[in-house]
């Protein structure tokens, strides 16, 4: 009976590891499929918009170009379309004071006004996301290349941003922001309604261009569009920025 019982014992204990043997060899072959599965689902970008730009950095030059040829850039804020409102946006630009600026009191002041600073960006690429860092007022924006706007989103002064790319082109389309003011060409107040879309392309030169579009029902009676070009500002890192108070 004991040698029985031992014999039986030693049977369950080789069939368990036996057990445990085809566990692993089945968990390593799943995570070889899901490592395959992760690379084949990778976006890898098609264009690299990667560094740091400045629209006030030198211009790239093109092969055999002389310096003077290219000149500096220029820097400043962009050319926009001309801004048309609707009546409710006019009643309240009507009543506008410079002074009703959120930037004046070191308020962000929204999605718009943040994609058109003039001051330096960085951008970074991932498989998954883009990120852009705006040295002005130290924001940082995440791009979403996979998946929608999650279920428990909260409207906030940037709003949500998901990309594709389409060719060589970064096509970013924003959304659920707060309302904020912009400022292409003259100022104009956005509501939680405004929507962009952001176009990122690289020119001949190398420099990093973008046609933006701003729709907004309640305070924009055209869409409004806006062009911009930034040069590689190699070796830069963004600045810390201070924002200071302005008495009124």
């Amino acid at each position: 009976m004991l040698v029985s019982s031992d014999n039986s014992r030693l049977n369950r204990m080789v069939l368990n590891m036996e057990n445990i043997r085809l566990a692993a060899r089945r968990l390593i072959a799943a995570l070889a499929i899901a490592s395959l599965t992760a690379a084949a689902s990778a976006q890898e970008a098609p264009v690299d918009l990667s560094g740091v730009w400045w629209s006030g950095a030198p211009v790239p030059l093109l092969p055999g170009e002389l310096p003077e040829a290219a000149g500096m850039g220029m820097g400043g804020m962009g050319t926009g379309t001309e801004l048309s409102l609707t009546g409710h946006g006019e009643a309240l630009m009507a009543d506008f004071d410079p002074a009703d600026d959120p930037a004046v009191q070191c308020i962000q002041s929204g999605l718009v006004r943040t994609i058109t600073s003039p001051y330096p960006i960085e951008v970074l690429q991932y498989d998954d996301r883009v990120t852009i860092e705006y040295e002005e007022w130290e924001v940082f924006r995440t791009v979403h290349l996979n998946g929608g706007v999650p279920d428990d989103y909260e409207p906030n002064p940037l709003g949500y941003s998901l990309g594709r790319y389409e060719d060589d082109v970064l096509i970013v389309t924003s959304g659920g922001a707060t309302e904020g003011l912009g400022r292409i060409g003259d100022f104009f107040w956005t509501s939680e309604e405004v929507g962009t879309v952001e176009r990122y392309s690289l020119t001949e030169r190398g420099q990093l261009r973008l046609e933006l579009e701003v729709t907004d029902p309640v305070m924009l009676a055209e869409p409004l569009g806006f062009q911009k070009i930034w040069n590689p500002f190699d070796d830069y890192e963004l600045l810390d920025f201070d924002c200071i108070l302005r008495e009124r």
